[in-house]
């Protein structure tokens, strides 16, 4: 187990790390030699090194604070999730999972961005990517827009596909609260193609608490 969740926080750094600094479109309070730091980390976002040394840049996340979601999970597998609001609950967030498992399953990496501003509790995501690398049994293609979920795939030759929805609605209390992420449509033609969705937890919504801080990379 420790092996497994050693290559699935690996395969996370790029995304995890990279994506904050990229996509959020929150700005660096530091100086411009900081800014050209972060820049560069963005355009060499493939290098672990420079990922985990841009995480401890320090940074200001304003009166507001930021608010943050960071876990791994075993359940239903090994999962790094890893998402920010550089603006507080109430932002523009974005959040990735990323899957881990072995070489013959499938390990799906989703990059997701939705927005709570105006005092929402819920919100329609949409993908600014969804990877889901080739079995030699199984080739499988997921797509996310405003909520809708749509998979298409083959697996022994047969073609399946399939629409669903997701939604994310902050839950818990003010002082307390969770994402919780509840997908919809989509559990027969996963389990026909072998993949495995890290929002639905045995049949449960993924639920992620959520944690206040007052400095994050890339904000």
């Amino acid at each position: 187990m420790r092996l497994m969740v050693g290559r699935v926080l690996a395969l996370a750094v790029a995304t995890a790390v990279a994506i904050p600094l990229t996509v959020t479109g929150c700005s660096s309070s530091g100086s411009p030699s900081a800014k050209s730091k972060a820049s560069a980390a963005a355009s060499a976002a493939h290098s672990a090194h420079s990922a985990v040394h841009q995480v401890k840049t320090k940074v200001n996340c304003g009166s507001s604070g930021c608010a943050m979601v960071r876990t791994v999970r075993t359940v239903p597998q090994t999962t790094v999730l890893y998402g920010a609001s550089c603006s507080g609950v109430h932002g523009d967030w974005f959040f990735n999972a990323v899957e881990g498992g072995a070489n013959d399953a499938l390990r799906p990496s989703y990059a997701l961005l939705w927005s709570f501003k105006g005092g929402a509790t819920s919100a329609r995501p949409s993908a600014r990517g969804i990877s889901v690398p080739n079995t030699k049994t199984t080739k499988v293609s997921l797509t996310l827009s405003n909520g809708t979920l749509r998979l298409s795939g083959v697996r022994a030759n047969t073609s399946i596909r399939a629409a669903g929805s997701l939604i994310v609605r902050l839950s818990g209390s003010v002082a307390s609260p969770s994402l919780t992420f509840i997908e919809r449509g989509l559990v027969p033609a996963e389990h026909k193609l072998g993949l495995v969705s890290p929002f639905n937890v045995n049949g449960h919504p993924l639920v992620v608490p959520i944690q206040h801080v007052k400095a994050l990379p890339a904000c």
